[in-house]
């Protein structure tokens, strides 16, 4: 029925749709306020209770679902990593050419504060990953 690369193909898709996911609710965090430097799934999962009304039980079962698919998920962000970073850097360099000069002194140092956020969450992951490795 499916072929592998089709089956690739929907598990990248889904993937890619969580990532969109879980970066809509931190962004709609930091929008309102709440921006907090917590485990990414754990925001996702905090933003579903709040807008589905999860019970307790329900909530935990969703956390325990991010749980065990992060090294998936993770793994598939990784391949695609690269490009981000690309991508991010030219909009880096594009919004450089409107600032002023103080304006960009400021604005590298909050992409600096963010890629040294970005360094411990991969960190992070890498410790997690090996610890879910162990039998």
């Amino acid at each position: 029925m499916f072929n592998r690369s089709k089956v690739w193909a929907i598990t990248l898709l889904v993937a890619v749709a969580l990532a969109g996911l879980v970066a809509g609710a931190a962004l709609e965090g930091w929008a309102a306020g709440r921006h907090r430097h917590h485990d990414a799934h754990e925001t996702y999962s905090g933003y579903l209770a709040r807008k589905l009304g999860l019970s307790p039980a329900q909530h935990d079962s969703v956390v325990a679902i991010l749980r065990r698919h992060r090294p998936e998920i993770r793994a598939l962000f990784l391949t695609i990593r690269p490009a981000l970073d690309t991508a991010r850097a030219r909009v880096a360099d594009e919004i450089r050419l409107i600032l002023t000069p103080a304006q960009r002194e400021t604005y590298q140092r909050l992409l600096d504060r963010d890629r040294a956020e970005r360094a411990r969450a991969d960190s992070v992951a890498a410790a997690q990953a090996h610890e879910n490795l162990k039998p």
